[in-house]
């Protein structure tokens, strides 16, 4: 069985890790012909494309040149992430099992009946074709059931080893605070302004230091000068680099908006750090820890095509960490709370692929 995935070719893009965590799980489940084709522009007309080099290939990535077209009609099985190409999907199914997984803020496709309401029209008539859809979270399946779309919920991981270290405290005195805001998102979703906002409010006297990551010059986030409080780190920085810069952390806050998933956040817990969260999914569905002080309260709501939009409260953070100092994360977040259920989580995510595949390979081979 030869299986394809496609992805976009920057490496800074969460399609192109969620492309990797598939071929990961999969590889793990037995199955060995497994390709990643890279694409410049997977939301474009891409039927008669060639592939693009990868930024940051992986061990099944195919290499640049090879035409999209001939790639998919040697494939048994596709998966693709987040963008409905109507146009390939018509063209494959239902010689080839398509696997689809949509992030739902990006549940999009302009039509007659409205960009969400045509988005849904085609998704579950491609269902009927034999498409499957994947949920990344018990929240967005329940989301996509309730809207008549058929769906298998998988436990959704990553394959980073989860650490079985006790942590040391970066200092004695003192509480050392990430934020990982990566390129900063749609609609500033990362919520870079709520955490200078809340590090404003921050009492004069406090036990935290902040270090805040961001890939785009701080000036394109018009706000202002960076407090002088914070340490700034900018740009790109590799693999190795930002590893160190995490591990370097106490504690991580994510006050996002709103998340396809989570990644980061996942990939701080796989390490054993706590992570401080927005109280909205998908965000709170990856939380570890049952703690208040590590969920931050929304000020108010909205919704965003099929998902939600929360506003993280600067007021919240606040007082989260108020309530946090004095405490030695390491101690009261043991790297065994931080993980908890993680190595299960990650079992789940590889026999469920494993079985999809399998089990619509079955129905397929009947139909063909």
């Amino acid at each position: 069985m030869k299986i394809g995935i496609l992805a976009p070719d920057n490496p800074h893009k969460g399609l192109h890790r969620d492309a990797e965590l598939i071929a990961w799980a999969l590889d793990e489940g037995g199955f060995s012909n497994v390709e990643i084709l890279h694409l410049k522009n997977i939301r474009a007309e891409v039927l008669s494309t060639k592939s693009s080099n990868s930024g940051a290939p992986s061990n099944w990535s195919v290499g640049e040149g090879i035409a999209l077209d001939e790639w998919i009609h040697g494939l048994d099985v596709l998966f693709f992430s987040e963008v409905l190409n109507c146009e390939l999907i018509e063209k494959i199914l239902p010689v080839i099992k398509v696997i689809y997984i949509p992030n739902l803020e990006w549940t999009i496709i302009k039509g007659k009946s409205g960009e969400v309401a045509t988005w849904i029209s085609e998704v579950r008539g491609f269902i009927k074709k034999g498409m499957v859809v994947l949920a990344k979270t018990p929240t967005a399946g329940k989301v996509l059931q309730q809207h008549d779309i058929e769906c298998d919920i998988v436990d959704w991981s990553i394959p980073d080893a989860i650490s079985k270290k006790k942590r040391k405290p970066y200092s004695k005195s003192r509480i050392r605070v990430l934020m990982n805001a990566g390129l900063g998102g749609w609609k500033s979703r990362r919520g870079v302004d709520v955490m200078i906002e809340a590090i404003n409010m921050m009492p004069k006297k406090h036990a935290f230091d902040f270090v805040l990551k961001t890939i785009k010059p701080w000036e394109e986030y018009e706000l202002g000068e960076c407090p002088e409080s914070v340490e700034l780190v900018e740009g790109f920085i590799d693999r190795d680099e930002m590893d160190k810069l995490v591990d370097s952390a106490d504690i991580i806050i994510y006050p996002s908006r709103f998340e396809g998933f989570g990644l980061s956040q996942l990939e701080a817990l796989h390490r054993g750090i706590p992570v401080m969260c927005t109280d909205g999914w998908p965000m709170n569905e990856l939380q570890t820890i049952a703690d208040s002080r590590l969920l931050i309260k929304p000020s108010s709501m909205e919704p965003l095509r099929l998902a939600w939009s929360f506003e993280p409260s600067p007021k919240s953070i606040v007082e989260n960490l108020v309530a946090l100092d004095g405490e030695n994360p390491c101690d009261l977040f043991p790297t065994v709370q931080v993980t908890n259920g993680l190595r299960k989580k990650q079992e789940n995510f590889v026999k469920q692929l494993s079985e999809l595949v399998s089990s619509n390979k079955e129905e397929l081979d009947e139909s063909v």
